[in-house]
């Protein structure tokens, strides 16, 4: 598998002494996809750099003197959508600093994507901060690359905010390290916004909206979140987050093994949120912690992948089935990790906000994110919360997005949010 030099090991992760791969778990009622080709394969053949060969995200020397959202460095590049140019946008990166949830300093990236067409709204053209399900393993995958190699999961979920003649900001919330569904997304994408503010690309001044769906929703969750706390003054006029996976209590019992038949596509969520939390806590969560030999085959095989073939490996094999300890994760420090995850619990939103969650969605069950409402409306939230019945996880983030878009649209415009929900 390809990763790119500054990630690649002498032999392949999890190999033997003889750089020979371990045999691949093929269990009686699994999965038995045997091991797959990877996303990251196609990108040698694509004149855009993996991130981990391209020195323009190297971290600089006086990252730690920085401030959070400060500008390290930017450049003017293109997008593309499968090899065809977007219509006319100027994009521009802004690598910046941020801050992880142990509050060591990190740089990471973010896509400005500004349109020809003038905001015909009141005051200056807004920004959305889009953050896409990125959902993977590996820096290949984050938006700054895939917006420029062609192949961003959600790209056509992007051109309606550009239509309507708003700036879009895509941030690589997850990190360089894919810390996939850590505290620390809030973070980032925050400081990214900070960053578009300071970069002086004519944003400076700009109303901000919030929107994500899924793993972009939990991004967005948590800087609407942390706004209060770590941002106040960035002028967020509205949050929409949809699919969030807020509470992790519930999203581990239901990432241990999501069930029988058709609902056993979702075991791969336990594999990326497990190995993507190592990541951030590696103290707490090593992996050869928790996994047998056969776990630690399948979360190397993983850990460089993209959120296609992640999900395709991890789906039909229940994370339950690959730890050393059933109750492993009912340790009072793991515990304290799945606490500081979960949303609604040390802080909520002090900006409007707008949620929707599928009533039967088999990825991320509603009883990921009801805790996360209950706990906003006691709050006193600005909440809309809204179900999509009948539905699954793509269908209701199609069902909801035009409704959340056309309402963050009104409130950047200056209206009024419209009545809670609580």
């Amino acid at each position: 598998m390809i990763t790119g030099t500054a990630l690649a090991d002498p032999a392949p992760s999890g190999s033997g002494q003889d750089g020979s791969q371990p045999a691949w778990p093929t269990r009686p009622g699994e999965n038995q996809f045997p091991r797959l080709p990877s996303e990251t394969d196609i990108y040698p053949f694509i004149p855009v750099p993996l991130p981990t060969d391209d020195p323009w995200y190297a971290d600089p020397a006086d990252l730690d003197n920085l401030a959070n959202g400060d500008v390290i460095r930017k450049r003017v590049v293109t997008t593309y959508l499968l090899a065809v140019p977007w219509p006319p946008v100027h994009t521009e990166q802004i690598l910046y600093r941020s801050t992880d949830s142990r509050d060591h300093p990190i740089a990471t990236a973010t896509t400005v994507l500004i349109p020809g067409i003038p905001w015909l709204g009141p005051g200056t053209r807004p920004v959305i901060s889009y953050q896409e399900a990125i959902d993977s393993l590996d820096p290949a995958c984050n938006p700054s690359h895939t917006l420029r190699a062609g192949t961003m999961k959600e790209t056509q979920l992007l051109l309606q905010f550009l239509g309507e003649g708003m700036a879009v900001s895509v941030p690589d919330f997850n990190g360089k390290t894919n810390t996939t569904l850590a505290p620390s997304e809030g973070r980032m994408v925050l400081d990214g916004v900070r960053a578009v503010r300071r970069a002086g690309i004519g944003m400076d001044n700009s109303a901000v909206g919030l929107w994500g769906y899924s793993g972009g929703g939990s991004a967005t969750a948590w800087a609407a979140e942390l706004h209060r706390s770590y941002a106040p003054e960035l002028p967020i006029k509205g949050s929409a987050q949809g699919g969030v996976p807020g509470n992790k209590h519930a999203m581990t019992a239901h990432a241990m093994d999501a069930g029988a038949g058709i609902a056993g596509q979702a075991d791969f969520i336990g594999w990326i949120w497990l190995i993507g939390l190592s990541r951030e806590f590696p103290d707490l969560l090593p992996l050869d912690k928790f996994l047998t030999t056969d776990g630690m085959t399948v979360a190397h095989d993983i850990e460089h992948r993209c959120l296609y073939t992640a999900a395709a490996t991890g789906a039909w094999r229940p994370l339950k089935n690959y730890l050393k300890d059933q109750n492993a994760f009912l340790d009072p420090d793991i515990q304290n990790v799945l606490h500081r995850d979960s949303l609604g619990y040390a802080d909520t939103p002090d900006i409007p906000v707008t949620m929707w969650h599928s009533t039967t969605d088999p990825l991320i069950p509603i009883a990921a994110i009801e805790p996360v409402v209950k706990a906003y409306c006691a709050a006193g939230v600005n909440l809309r919360f809204f179900r999509v019945p009948a539905s699954e996880h793509i269908s209701a983030e199609l069902i909801g997005y035009e409704p959340s878009l056309l309402w963050l649209t009104a409130v950047l415009a200056g209206a009024d949010p419209g009545p809670t929900t609580c």
